[in-house]
């Protein structure tokens, strides 16, 4: 093989094997394949693909093959077994190639232990989304655009008495008439059900067949200005109802009996109206605080996860570090004795000197020499390395920030790029055109988030290898922090869509659709807002602008 194809096997990404049916040994292998399985490259070759692929239908497989029934594999899921023990999830192709007379069998591997940390992530974040939904008080419906039903509390199926029946047909038409039909106002409630795209926010009264009040509100589902869907909140009023109810016939008959209190009844009235009043109000704020503390919660858990990751590491690090220090001064005293030995030489016999000369040159002292001080140092500077992405994982540990903070965003971003450094180095080259931006107030580590997700998805937009280019400016009264790809760029159909929750371009189990989302409310949280250029073939550029002055905060 010449050099430049082996170049060009050891720059690839996925792990490559190429296998002799006849005896099962791998007659090659590239650097990624030897770096992620722990071997030399010399150690694959001649080694039994089945000590790789050890499982037993991996086994199996390998015995067909050195029958001479060979069959080729697309996208199958496996196991790869490490130098170190360590089984590693891979999804494997296995192809024949021909190479002369000889046909060989080419193994394809990539590492999936990352996807299904990323599918797990997912699981955990839509199930805290469910949790919060069941704890509210009241029953949800929420219908998207085409008027689905895209989810439904409990409480509110217990309320409306869904069965589990018509729950498990999963006929939303079926589902939706039964409510309309349960209530005396099935017209009014079939039209509110209807009115997804409505823009107004909606009250009603709603009287179940059963003798139950409902109080039934509805409002637009918004992503950015664009209506998504409408999210129906129902609150069973029927005690609050007849109380109301039982106080106006006792105001009536008090009426008729005492007619002088007539005007302490309506004041007292008035004053229920009021407290009313004051209770929405309350409700509110109620809210809102709920709201920030959920919030403030996930981005808690982050932090902590964070934090627990950089701990972890910081431990080994410093008895690396300092095992190293202790080794290069044990290799610098050996170095000394050896050129004490060496000195030494000149008095032994020619016969002594002989096997000396012969082993010095079988083990290439010189280059010995020069070698060891060199992968010591290269040691240590891979630790100082280790040491700087430790401390930036501390740095995001902090995204539960309350309050901003002063700080340069310029620093953040290179904080950032930092962190996802192993993410772009084999997709793209970064090109920095810093302005000098001044400190500004902010929440630094929620804006080092949205870096990161920008940062992510210029790599993932990369076909083969690209530029990313990172550019600062500012004006009068804002600042402005530009992520430019030369990636495939972004269809103009899905430009409207890129912020909606959960949309997302790639394929199945590679994106969440949540990145640009998160994004986009935490410059808003900012009063800030995102731009966005696209040409398909040519790449995206994102602009997240950010006022210079922190709006003030409204009054208590």
């Amino acid at each position: 093989m010449s050099d430049w194809a082996q170049l060009m096997l050891d720059h690839c990404q996925q792990l490559m094997l190429l296998v002799d049916p006849a005896t099962l040994e791998i007659v090659q292998a590239n650097e990624t394949a030897a770096q992620t399985l722990g071997y030399g490259v010399e150690q694959l070759r001649g080694m039994p693909i089945t000590d790789i692929e050890s499982a037993l239908q991996d086994v199996f497989y390998w015995e067909e093959v050195r029958s001479g029934l060979p069959q080729e594999v697309r996208g199958q899921d496996g196991e790869y077994r490490c130098a170190s023990g360590d089984m590693l999830s891979v999804s494997k192709t296995i192809q024949r190639v021909s190479s002369g007379d000889a046909t060989l069998l080419l193994v394809q591997a990539t590492v999936t232990q990352q996807e299904r940390q990323m599918q797990d992530a997912l699981a955990r974040t839509l199930s805290q989304l469910r949790a919060t939904l069941e704890s509210t008080g009241n029953g949800i419906l929420v219908l998207n655009w085409q008027g689905r039903i895209d989810g439904m509390n409990q409480l509110f199926g217990k309320m409306w008495g869904v069965s589990q029946e018509l729950l498990q047909a999963q006929d939303d038409a079926a589902l939706l008439a039964f409510i309309a039909r349960s209530v005396q106002e099935a017209d009014l409630l079939r039209a509110r059900l209807s009115a997804v795209m409505d823009a107004r926010e909606t009250q009603d009264l709603l009287h179940h067949q059963d003798g139950r009040v409902f109080e039934l509100s509805s409002r637009a589902q918004y992503l950015g200005e664009q209506i998504v869907g409408r999210v129906f909140g129902c609150l069973d009023i029927t005690e609050r109802v007849r109380s109301e109810q039982a106080l106006r016939e006792s105001r009536d008959l008090l009426e008729v009996r005492v007619q002088e209190r007539t005007a302490a009844l309506a004041a007292a009235n008035e004053t229920l109206q009021a407290e009313k009043a004051q209770q929405a109000v309350l409700i509110g704020r109620l809210e809102q605080a709920q709201n920030q503390l959920l919030q403030s919660e996930r981005m808690a858990s982050i932090g902590q996860l964070a934090a627990g990751v950089a701990h972890e590491i910081n431990n080994p690090v410093g008895f690396v570090n300092s095992n190293l220090g202790s080794l290069q001064h044990y290799v610098s005293d050996m170095l000394r004795l050896l050129a004490a030995y060496e000195k030494a030489e000149a008095g032994l016999a020619e016969e002594s000197l002989a096997p000396l000369r012969e082993l010095k040159q079988s083990v290439d002292v010189a280059f010995l020499r020069e070698d060891v001080s060199s992968l010591l140092a290269e040691s240590q500077d891979g630790l100082k390395r280790v040491t700087r992405i430790v401390q930036d994982l501390k740095d995001f540990s902090h995204v539960d920030e309350a309050e901003r903070q002063w700080a340069d965003l310029e620093a953040g971003l290179e904080s950032t790029l930092r962190v996802v450094a192993n993410e772009i180095k084999y997709k793209a080259d970064v090109v920095k055109e810093y302005a000098g931006l001044p400190q500004m107030e902010c929440f630094p580590f929620q804006l080092n988030q949205v870096f990161m997700n920008l940062l992510v998805n210029a790599s993932h937009a990369i076909e083969g290898h690209g530029t990313i280019t990172l550019r600062t400016g500012q004006d009068d009264s804002a600042v402005w922090v530009e992520v430019q790809d030369t990636g495939k760029g972004i269809k103009p159909e899905h430009l409207k869509r890129i912020f909606e929750p959960f949309f997302t371009t790639k394929p199945v189990g590679q994106g969440t659709g949540l990145g640009l989302s998160l994004s986009y409310g935490i410059v808003q949280k900012h009063d800030g807002h995102i731009e966005v250029a696209s040409e398909l073939g040519k790449g995206t550029t994102f602009r997240v602008v950010l006022p210079k002055k922190a709006a003030p905060k409204p009054a208590a």
